[in-house]
């Protein structure tokens, strides 16, 4: 990163920040050098595992998703993987090449040994094999990935996953009525190896945290549950109930939205501090949640249900990463809102239906059309790690089908290019000058976790139930104002870019993949999804169709088609065909 960037970097979000990140800093290179001379831990007989922390999920889920934790589990046996770029791996394999670290990462955390201690449950006959083979890969884990070296140990939020994962599951292998004196200790060694490393590693960065530093509180809150006979479990209660707490009034919006900029990390946020909560529920005394605690969580939990009935807009990285997945490596929330219910009753269950405005994602709905519109800061306190350029930008679903959507995420680390590409403004459906960016990034690898919006003014203001005005201002690029209203029939725009030099912006419309598109006479195209058939009509500026690509899940790609419409006002329709 250059001098300008770096300048430009610490002036702007990093500002507040930098004092305690620079000790941060300091503390880690400490803490880090003197946790790896006293791992890994040897097994011993002066520890032992607390049991009965964690319940079981209800007999309702069980009831509903049980097929599903058997099939997730023998599927992760057999090592067929089958997602995320990967086909096959078994833990104890050399890592996956040719792979995003980021596939990587999700393997790391090993969802499926909680699947193999449920599958013990569900399928009773095999009790001892389901259990035998969760023993056998933890102790492999234990054995091929050396403490604190390689992939699987690379990411501190990665570390926090799976020792919680791990522990989760041994609670309910045991409470089967199986037991291992041998695996007892090995796992409680393991822990211990986990939680030193994880707490010497704490993505904290000066206040500057993310979903990252809750993942490894969850992990040291859950190693001070469980290890019985280690001298460090007070301090990691203490450091963890405080911090998380704490965490959860700082990443949870004011609206109940996480502050990643991100639909798919709010669902990650939510999931984490959930499975929190019930923990400290669990342990109860003075580490409980605090009533204000409790309503931001709940808030949080109708967000998830409100973007959820909207069909989950891809809005920035739409990682699908969560704490706890049981059946299967796709992100799922029935676990999460089974455990929020056992925690909040039915409260957790509803559904908000107002505006996200600190997050800034607003929604038009009328007759079977649901548009979405966002007009929001970048998040993770104006470091904008996993933002787009997406200011102004739509979606629309009619009668449940996607017709304009967001570009989603398919890669983090594998190809800069690729994934610049994929949160420009130019692939999503607003408009701007296409040869320049909303929010800027450094150059190169240094800028893929990046978006400054210090140059950016933005507004929006919904008009009335129908009708929204949004504005995104850049002084040296110019002003792009939207005019969005919703119909019975359909969605109209207008939209207007005042430059401040000789550029010509261009609208643009993302087409979900199984959107048909048919270019009519003129200025007109036809879309169909299915059984539903929408006109997209515009005037004042010249349309082409091109390729692009639509990623609905992470390490997944699918060629798909947008419509670009050059000029500087331009109306547009996209309504129902027919009477």
């Amino acid at each position: 990163m250059n001098l300008g960037w770096t300048f430009r970097i610490l002036r702007g979000p990093m500002r507040p920040f930098l004092a305690r990140k620079l000790a941060d800093r300091l503390r880690e290179i400490f803490e880090v050098r003197r946790a790896r001379r006293s791992v890994p831990t040897m097994p011993s007989e002066g520890r032992s595992l607390r049991v009965n922390i964690v319940p079981l999920p209800s007999p309702a889920w069980f009831a509903v998703h049980g097929s599903s934790v058997l099939a997730f589990a023998r599927k992760m046996r057999s090592g067929l993987v089958g997602t995320y770029g990967i086909d096959r791996w078994n833990v104890g394999d050399p890592d996956p090449q040719n792979v995003d670290v980021r596939s990587v990462h999700e393997l790391s955390r090993m969802h499926h040994w909680c699947a193999y201690a449920l599958a013990a449950h569900l399928d009773a006959a095999n009790r001892d094999e389901w259990c035998q083979l969760l023993e056998s890969e933890i102790t492999t884990f234990a054995a091929t990935y050396r403490v604190g070296t390689g992939t699987h140990w690379m990411f501190p939020m990665g570390t926090g996953i799976r020792l919680h994962s791990m522990l989760v599951a041994w609670d309910w292998a045991r409470r089967t009525g199986w037991k291992s004196v041998d695996g007892d200790r090995i796992v409680a060694a393991s822990a211990i190896d986990h939680a030193v490393m994880t707490h010497a590693e704490r993505e904290s960065r000066g206040g500057l945290s993310t979903s990252h530093y809750a993942a490894n509180l969850l992990g040291l809150l859950a190693a001070a549950a469980y290890v019985d006979g280690h001298s460090a479990t007070r301090s990691w209660m203490k450091l963890a109930a405080r911090e998380l707490r704490s965490e959860m009034s700082r990443q949870i919006l004011p609206d109940g939205m996480a502050n990643e900029a991100s639909t798919g990390y709010h669902r990650q946020v939510v999931d984490t501090f959930v499975q929190a909560a019930l923990l400290l529920n669990e342990i109860s005394g003075e580490h409980a949640l605090a009533g204000g605690e409790r309503t931001l969580l709940i808030a949080a939990l109708a967000r998830c249900r409100q973007l959820e009935s909207l069909g989950m807009p891809l809005i920035g990285d739409n990682d699908d990463g969560l704490a706890m997945k049981l059946t299967g490596l796709t992100a799922g929330m029935s676990y999460t809102y089974d455990v929020a219910e056992r925690l909040f009753g039915a409260a957790a269950l509803m559904t908000s239906t107002t505006d996200m405005d600190a997050f800034g994602l607003l929604v038009l709905r009328a007759n079977g059309i649901e548009c979405t519109l966002r007009n929001g800061p970048v998040g993770q306190f104006g470091k904008g790690g996993h933002a787009h350029n997406d200011q102004n930008s739509i979606t629309m679903r009619a009668d449940g089908r996607w017709f304009v959507v967001d570009p989603g995420t398919s890669v983090y680390t594998g190809s800069a290019e690729q994934r610049n590409q994929q949160r420009s403004v130019c692939t999503h459906s607003t408009m701007w000058p296409p040869s320049i960016e909303q929010g800027e990034y450094p150059p190169g690898d240094a800028g893929l976790f990046w978006m400054l919006e210090d140059r950016l003014q933005r507004s929006v203001r919904r008009v009335d139930d129908s009708k929204l005005l949004a504005e995104v201002f850049r002084p040296d690029v110019g002003r792009h104002t939207r005019e969005l209203t919703i119909t019975d029939s359909g969605l109209a725009g207008r939209d207007r870019f005042d430059a401040a030099g000789d550029v010509t912006a261009e609208c643009v419309f993302v087409f979900h993949p199984d959107v048909a598109v048919e270019s009519l006479q003129g200025a007109s195209v036809r879309l169909i999804h299915a059984d539903v058939s929408m006109l997209l009509d515009w005037s004042g500026g010249t349309g082409r169709i091109d390729a692009c690509s639509f990623s609905d899940r992470f390490a997944s790609a699918r060629p798909t088609s947008r419509l670009r419409v050059s000029g500087n006002d331009v109306s547009w329709t996209i309504r129902r065909e027919g009477p």
